[in-house]
């Protein structure tokens, strides 16, 4: 089974990614368990009682990238979407970010970004 955690401060931002991965996942006869974060604190300090399979991670500025940082050297394995404003990107390579989005993000990107999370773990099974 799939653990997401979506990590956003906005409510309308984590509201908004929660609403396309359920209906993402729906759609492909996937019924994850869906946790939304409003705060890094509250994200970390539940992730070794429930480590998600995979993380939306939509933080301004350089906390994103800390947030990316600190989840990939406790959960590597950890599939990772990550939406930014500021224009990460080789810093996601590097941490082997499944998908990286620079704001503003359209929902046809978040969702290329869920393909890819589908993707990867089809082709570890097989």
């Amino acid at each position: 089974m799939y653990r997401i955690a979506v990590l956003a401060k906005e409510e309308k931002e984590r509201a908004a990614y929660i609403a396309q991965t359920e209906r993402f996942c729906r759609e492909r006869g996937l019924f994850p368990e869906i946790t939304p974060y409003p705060e890094q604190e509250q994200f970390f300090a539940q992730l070794p009682q429930t480590a998600p399979t995979n993380a939306v991670i939509a933080l301004p500025g350089v906390a994103g990238l800390d947030a990316v940082e600190h989840l990939h050297a406790l959960c590597p394995a950890c599939r990772v979407i990550w939406c930014s404003d500021l224009n990460f990107s080789l810093h996601a390579f590097r941490l082997r970010v499944a998908y990286f989005l620079l704001e503003p993000v359209t929902e046809e990107a978040f969702q290329q970004g869920l393909a890819v999370w589908l993707t990867d773990k089809n082709r570890r099974t097989r």
